[in-house]
């Protein structure tokens, strides 16, 4: 799996160099968990709007709704080729996630997005997921 992590990494940096911002309209998203038991990928259909891919960091940057916890954006890059982001969140649950999103071209995105939670110093969720999506066409 470890390998699979590296290769799937170099694959985004490589894919940087020659991104453009994603296209409004419906996109086919793919999400496959690295991490955990084996499980088959989940596919959802979702339509970006005009507004959303205006707002690339705000579209596919990190939200925060938990209880009882403080949530801080630790960390934000954010290019056309791509956006990397980090959110840290302190309470009554502990919560780390970071995501790296990288834009290949106007109709096609990938992603990285790894998460872990901790409650009491004891590790209550570690997740790793990849996310491919293509565009399809225009919005219903």
């Amino acid at each position: 799996m470890t390998r699979a992590i590296a290769c799937m990494l170099l694959l985004f940096a490589a894919g940087a160099a020659s991104a453009e911002s994603p296209e409004p309209g419906r996109w086919r998203v793919m999400t496959t968990t690295l991490s955990g038991p084996p499980a088959p990928p989940q596919i959802a259909m979702r339509c970006l709007t005009p507004d959303e891919v205006a707002d690339l960091g705000k579209t596919f940057g990190p939200q925060a709704s938990t209880v009882n916890s403080q949530c801080e954006r630790t960390e934000f890059q954010f290019d056309p080729s791509g956006l990397k982001w980090r959110m840290q969140c302190r309470g009554q649950i502990n919560i780390d996630i970071a995501g790296q999103f990288v834009f290949e071209s106007a109709t096609r995105y990938s992603a990285m997005v790894v998460t872990r939670a901790t409650m009491m110093d004891l590790v209550v969720q570690h997740s790793m997921v990849s996310i491919d999506a293509e565009r399809v066409g225009a919005c219903p």
